[in-house]
Formats: structure tokens, sequence, C-alpha cells
């Protein structure tokens, strides 16, 4: 008898509570980031940019291992020839250019990666100006990340409305 009461109790609060008197309406709609940054026009150049500068550096990269696998082939086909005092003057002359080849490689694409999250801060920071103000304009109350839902309605996606605000303020890269 007693879960009987409570079960009715909360029937009556669910029904009353979900009825369409009582729904407070609010604006909620969702956005894809990752859209807006791929698909806007200083995103494409952001990722052009980083691209464009990490196939140099991978040039450049390749073209000195070569040179050093070149280095090594050369002292270890003197390796006969040379007396054993010079021959590891030079194992240890190579090795500290190996060593410094990678010390550089390491500084470059830790730049090249600086570089990418700097220009990307200063892109999401815009982008967030540019939604905010959006969100503003449209009385949005809620305004969530279409990562995060499961399920939603498609009439609610905004990405292209910002996607087009962001290609129209954002010229340039920064």
């Amino acid at each position: 008898m007693k879960y009987i009461k409570i079960f009715l109790i909360i029937c009556f609060f669910s029904t009353y509570a979900f009825s369409n008197e009582n729904k407070i309406q609010f604006p909620v709609r969702y956005i894809d980031i990752n859209l807006i940054v791929k698909d806007s026009l200083v995103g494409k150049k952001i990722k052009e940019i980083i691209t464009e500068e990490s196939n140099k550096l991978l040039n450049k990269h390749k073209k000195q291992e070569d040179e050093l696998r070149n280095k090594k082939n050369q002292i270890l086909s003197k390796k006969n020839v040379l007396n054993e005092k010079d021959f590891e003057n030079e194992v240890n002359q190579h090795q500290q250019n190996v060593e410094k080849y990678h010390s550089n490689k390491k500084k470059d694409l830790d730049k090249l990666n600086k570089k990418n999250i700097e220009l990307s801060k200063n892109f999401m920071v815009k982008i967030d100006e540019i939604v905010i103000n959006y969100a503003k304009e449209n009385s949005i109350d809620l305004l969530l990340k279409k990562d995060a839902l499961i399920v939603s309605n498609s009439q609610l996606d905004i990405s292209k409305d910002i996607l087009d605000e962001v290609n129209k303020k954002i010229k340039k890269i920064d």
C-alpha cells in the first residue's frame, strides 16, 4: 500500500512537471567548433601555413639525415685505413654532429608546434568573441558543443551561421 502511494505521488508530480503549460522555453543551440576551424578561410590558411612549414622542416631534416648517413658510411669505410685513435676521433666527432642534429630537430619541431598553438589559440579567441556576440544578438541562453551531444535536432545547429560570421569578421591571421 505504501509503495502504491509513493508511485502515485511520483506519477502526479512527473506529469505536472512535464506538462506543456509548465515548460520553460529557452533557446538552446549547438555548434560544431571543429567544422568552423576546419572550414573557415583563416582556419584553412593556418593549416596551410603549418603544413607548408612542416614540409620544409621535413625536407631539411631528411637532407641532413642523408648527409649524416653518408658521413657515417665514409667513416666506416676508413676504419681499416685510419689508425685507431684517428678513427675514434672521427666517430666521436660524427656522434656529436648526430646529437647536435637531434637537438636542432627537436628545437625546430617545438618551434613549429608553438607557432601552431599560438595561431590556433588566437583564432579560437576571435571565434569565441564572435560566438558570444551571436548568442547575445540572437538571445541564445544555452550553447552546447556538438561533441557533447548524443542526439539533437539539426535545426538547432548554428555552425553554418557562425562559420559565415567568422569568414566575414576574421580576414587575417595574427
